[in-house]
């Protein structure tokens, strides 16, 4: 509930998983969720969200501290990035667009999963 989706000029996140394309078709609002979240039939990623880091080059590491939320409709389930980068590409009046990688994993490290060649686009929250 409260999801919107995805369309050519709009809210967007897609990627791929261990080489397979994946693209949101619903994302949640940031300033809802606190994190940039896409789901996908029954899977979803979710990026760490602070608008004060929508400046064109700023790079996020991702770590224990800084994780990328990832859930699969496998019978792994669910992992979590703790390698990989995000980093935002550009902002303008209206939309920030960044790309990122990861690698995901279990707690118990039963599977690894490579998420590649990640792109968000998502509208600038308004301030009030």
């Amino acid at each position: 509930p409260g999801s919107i989706p995805t369309s050519a000029d709009g809210y967007s996140m897609k990627g791929k998983l261990n080489a397979k394309n994946w693209a949101a078709t619903t994302m949640m609002p940031p300033a809802l969720a606190g994190r940039i979240i896409g789901y996908y039939n029954g899977e979803y990623i979710g990026l760490p969200y602070d608008k004060n880091d929508f400046i064109v080059g700023k790079k996020a590491t991702f770590g224990e501290g800084n994780a990328v939320d990832l859930g699969t409709n496998d019978d792994i389930g669910i992992g979590g990035g703790r390698k990989g980068e995000m980093e935002i590409t550009k902002v303008d009046a209206a939309f920030v667009e960044g790309k990122f990688f990861f690698t995901a994993d279990t707690k118990r490290a039963i599977k690894t999963l490579e998420v590649t060649a990640g792109f968000f686009r998502l509208p600038l929250p308004k301030d009030k």
